[in-house]
């Protein structure tokens, strides 16, 4: 749990390491403290160790004042980043890959009930607002735009924007709706 915190903390600075510094930043950010709970509850889910009803409180404490919420049942890799925090959801059975960062207003969710949850690759960056819906697959180093609502399997180096979504790999220049 503490190597991965360290890795998640790291994602606040690109140039200055310097421990202290980086571990202010994170503190006073409201996107990790949303992950230091999730990584509390995590570890203590993932060793069958009863936290409820603390639990339950924490986590609503957490989603009032910051807007995030992040079940413990989620499964999220190292240096996972909110960049800016609020009106962020994700379903129980999301999975995130390593170094992923989301901004703002994003929503992983089922379709209503069924469907399952989304599964995020590595080095994926998510704008904005955007929904990604359904049991899909986004791959590695994908970039989802702002308000972009994805349905569909995106490929590696794949950016998607718009609503629908359409598809553009990184390294084209043409457009491919789906």
């Amino acid at each position: 749990m503490f190597a991965t915190l360290r890795e998640d903390l790291l994602r606040f600075s690109d140039s200055d390491k310097s421990n202290f510094r980086v571990f202010i930043a994170g503190l006073l950010s409201q996107g990790f403290q949303a992950i230091l709970v999730y990584r509390f509850f995590r570890w203590c889910y993932i060793h069958h160790i009863p936290a409820q009803p603390f639990r339950f409180f924490v986590e609503r404490f957490i989603e009032i004042t910051t807007g995030i919420s992040i079940p413990a049942q989620c499964q999220i890799g190292k240096g996972f980043r909110i960049h800016h925090f609020g009106g962020i959801v994700l379903h129980p059975e999301t999975v995130i890959g390593n170094n992923c960062t989301i901004y703002q207003g994003v929503t992983f969710g089922d379709r209503g009930g069924y469907g399952g949850a989304p599964k995020l690759g590595n080095n994926v960056l998510i704008g904005a607002g955007a929904k990604i819906i359904g049991a899909i697959r986004i791959a590695d180093d994908c970039i989802i735009g702002a308000n972009a609502v994805v349905t569909k399997d995106m490929a590696p180096n794949t950016i998607a924007f718009g609503n629908p979504a359409v598809y553009k790999t990184k390294d084209s220049d043409t457009n491919e709706q789906r």
